[in-house]
């Protein structure tokens, strides 16, 4: 079964966005939530957020790289 470039291109930006969604659930739900929960929670869930965030910062650039050449490829594959 073959697949053509559009749709691993469409499949690449539907798991970006999908990953950029759940990061802003996050933080949506880290919010809502620190005014509920103990300070020492806060404290723990806010470090997991900063580590992975700082995992993730060093190859943001990356990805975005690979955003545009996906863009400019899905760009090129709707004129054909």
């Amino acid at each position: 079964m073959r697949h053509s470039l559009g749709s691993f291109v469409g499949r690449i930006a539907a798991v970006v966005g999908i990953l950029l969604v759940v990061g802003i659930l996050l933080r949506l739900v880290l919010a809502m939530l620190s005014p509920v929960l103990p300070p020492g929670f806060m404290a723990v869930l806010v470090a997991g957020w900063n580590m992975l965030y700082g995992i993730v910062s060093p190859a943001m650039a990356s990805i975005m790289a690979v955003l545009i050449l996906g863009a400019i490829c899905w760009v090129i594959i709707g004129r054909r």
